[in-house]
């Protein structure tokens, strides 16, 4: 089992127990054993669902509340506060959504607007601002499909830059491990829109409202030195770890960063010093055992 002197332990999802292949049993066992140690370990992940939707699929997949972790918290829901409450920093009511609204859902309408006073419209001209939705093409029988290649969505992305509309992102994530393939999400095309210029508005890691966030509603009293941040990418987990001023782990095996370094054949070191920003520790993996 993994040892760690945290009261409190913040563990990203993707990467770190939920991989390409499936949930690792070794990674969730070693929850299991901080929580009966009497740890507190959340879930901090940058997923447009909801935190009630994210907590039943992953029991449907054998990671259990109160089992495995105290809580969780998804930048999907933390976004979804401002929207339910009207409170999107965005003059309007009216978006356009560029990608797909829900993952797995032919309904127009994001799950986190739904029941909220903002409206979906079909034309951007009509739009206030645009919600960035899961980058997804289509074929010619019209099915979406992911894309590894973020060249795919350049040309529309700066078309849709010359609208001159804010960008809602509430997944900060550049890609995601979909079958083993690493696609191109949310972060990726928020990243791009703001190389053309435009403004993004982000929910989620590396933001440190959403640590802020999680600490103040579930261990407000707890000594942010006495917590762990453990993820596996650095612009997200990482960085966002270090500005909320909570020590962080960065895991390898499986993870964003990882594969980062040897697509580009960068050395940790050299990684890390190019990134900007250096967790107190590095681990192959969050548990000591096989992931699998």
């Amino acid at each position: 089992m993994r040892k760690t002197k945290a009261s409190v332990i913040i563990v990203d999802a993707y990467g770190v127990f939920n991989f390409g292949q499936g949930i690792s049993p070794n990674a969730i066992a070693t929850f299991k054993q901080w929580l009966e140690e009497g740890k507190k370990v959340f879930i901090l992940s940058n997923t447009t669902a909801l935190n009630e939707g994210a907590i039943k699929s992953y029991a449907k997949k054998g990671v259990i509340k109160g089992v495995h972790y105290t809580g969780m918290m998804t930048s999907g829901q933390y976004a979804s506060e401002d929207i339910q409450a009207g409170n999107l920093p965005v003059n309007g009511k009216n978006y356009y959504v560029f990608g797909t609204a829900n993952f797995k859902s032919t309904n127009p309408v994001p799950a986190i607007f739904e029941g909220s006073e903002y409206k979906v419209v079909e034309n951007i001209a009509d739009a206030d601002f645009i919600y960035c939705g899961i980058p997804q093409l289509k074929n010619e029988n019209g099915e979406v499909y992911d894309t590894t290649e973020a060249e795919d969505f350049r040309a529309m992305v700066e078309e849709l830059s010359k609208s001159g509309l804010p960008m809602v992102c509430a997944n900060p994530d550049k890609t995601a491990n979909e079958g083993g393939r690493f696609v191109v999400r949310q972060g990726t095309i928020a990243e791009m829109y703001e190389q053309f210029g435009g403004k993004v508005i982000l929910y989620g890691k590396p933001d440190r409202r959403i640590f802020d966030a999680l600490v103040e509603r579930y261990c407000p009293d707890v000594c942010r030195q006495n917590m762990l941040m453990i993820g596996d990418t650095v612009r997200t987990d990482i960085k966002g770890a270090i500005a909320a001023g909570i020590p962080s782990v960065l895991v390898l095996e499986g993870g964003v960063s990882a594969r980062d370094m040897e697509l580009e054949h960068l050395s940790l070191e050299m990684y890390l010093e190019r990134e900007g920003y250096v967790p107190e520790y590095v681990w192959d993996r969050v548990c000591e055992e096989p992931l699998f």
